[in-house]
């Protein structure tokens, strides 16, 4: 998002303050998640920063000078619940990954790549050997002083659950394609007054029909933001959402519109806090109206050498309990990269959100997810690095479907060309 500027030299430095803010909370909700073995939140600074902690989590705690690189790695370790299952099955594995990126600085344009494969494979249980991937594309382009556009484009292909976002259920692994697609425009009226038009695509496909005939679906949004520059720092925002939501076969279609107001700050260079509050109207197709506030906020900051964004949010989601036709949720994230030294880097995530299931004739109630994410990470030198993970989840159960925990560890060996 593009904030009111004063002058051109100021809007292009927040214009990338933004994008890299963007890039970093769009990655953190929606890359590998923790449930997925070695996964890692991503981020960019100012420049490059943000960007890092991707590699750092990779175990690489530098950028390359060219703007293309790759990163293969080889992981050893133990799953203790590897069919997140009520009654736990452990299983030894090993992970093959391969990262490439491309990032591109530039006065006018601004192209980001990133993509991600991995394969895993399972000693001890059968029918667990995973193949998962995703790609991250962002393009930021000036055409004027006035008039901006911003891309985001993510897609994912995995079995892991998801607990960073609103895919699908967390209680059960099955193949699935997601992808969030962001479009952006952004003009300048005068001085202090800007809108900023958005459309947003959401599509969640699962390739089993016992979980994709209640959770494929395809969601759009379209928003329209006017933003006021109430001192150099701070920004007034009012927005107006409408969201469309159809799913192939469950007959749960629904469209929500969204009445918000917001405040955008950058407490200092390096700190930047967004906040947005007010109420949705959600209509059902076959089960009435209703209405429920709703809140979104971030605080994202960056340093030379770390890294932290917190994001929150609470409103309606798609349901992803069988049977279940309204879900509030409360979520939260935290994810953290700090540089101990010159060659030992150290990350953190924490996710956890709170459902309220109503309505329908399967499980209803709530529950609760936790999810937790640790690693330490060190260069041998500009080629060859060594990190150390630990993820831990725990999900409540939901009525008659049982909830589980689960524990991973890894070690693994990074190798940049």
């Amino acid at each position: 998002m593009i904030l009111q500027c004063r002058n051109h030299r100021t809007c292009n430095r927040e214009r990338v303050a933004s994008v890299a803010l963007a890039i970093l909370f769009t990655t953190s909700l929606v890359t590998l998640q923790p449930g997925a073995i070695g996964a890692e939140p991503v981020e960019e600074a100012t420049g490059q920063n943000l960007a890092s902690a991707r590699f750092e989590e990779m175990g690489v705690a530098w950028l390359p000078s060219t703007p293309f690189q790759i990163i293969a790695g080889v992981d050893v370790g133990y799953d203790d619940n590897a069919t997140i299952g009520s009654n736990a099955e452990g299983s030894l594995f090993t992970r093959e990954n391969v990262v490439l990126t491309y990032d591109r600085p530039g006065e006018s344009t601004q192209f980001y790549v990133l993509g991600i494969g991995r394969f895993s494979q399972y000693f001890d249980v059968t029918g667990q050997n995973d193949h998962s991937g995703n790609v991250t594309l962002s393009l930021t382009h000036n055409f004027s002083t006035r008039l901006s556009f911003y891309a985001s484009v993510y897609a994912a292909y995995q079995t892991e659950p998801n607990f960073k976002s609103n895919v699908g259920p967390e209680n059960v692994r099955s193949p699935h394609f997601d992808t969030t697609d962001i479009f952006s425009l952004t003009y300048h009226w005068l001085l202090r007054f800007a809108t900023v038009t958005n459309y947003t695509l959401e599509r969640v496909q699962y390739t089993s029909s016992s979980v994709g005939n209640s959770q494929n679906r395809i969601q759009n949004t379209l928003s329209e933001e006017f933003q006021f520059n109430l001192t150099s720092r701070t920004n007034l925002v009012s927005e107006y959402r409408f969201q469309m939501i159809n799913y192939d076969t469950a007959s749960n279609n629904s469209t929500t519109q969204y009445i918000l107001a917001g405040v955008d700050h950058h407490l200092t260079e390096h700190l930047i806090f967004h906040v947005r509050g007010g109420e949705s109207f959600r209509s059902l197709e076959n089960d009435g109206d209703m209405a429920n506030p709703y809140f979104e906020s971030s605080l994202g900051y960056v340093s030379s050498n770390h890294s932290l964004l917190w994001t929150s949010s609470y409103g309606f989601e798609s349901s992803t309990g069988a049977g279940v036709t309204t879900t509030k949720t409360w979520r939260t994230g935290l994810t953290l990269s700090y540089g101990l030294t010159s060659r030992i880097s150290s990350t953190a995530a924490v996710y956890y959100h709170h459902d309220e299931n109503q309505g329908g004739t399967g499980s209803t109630g709530t529950q609760d997810s936790f999810d937790l994410t640790l690693g330490l990470r060190y260069t041998i030198n500009k080629r060859f690095a060594l990190h150390a993970d630990y993820n831990h989840t725990t999900l409540g159960s939901l009525g008659s479907t049982p909830g589980y925990s689960r524990n991973i560890y890894s070690l693994g060996l990074n190798y940049t060309y």
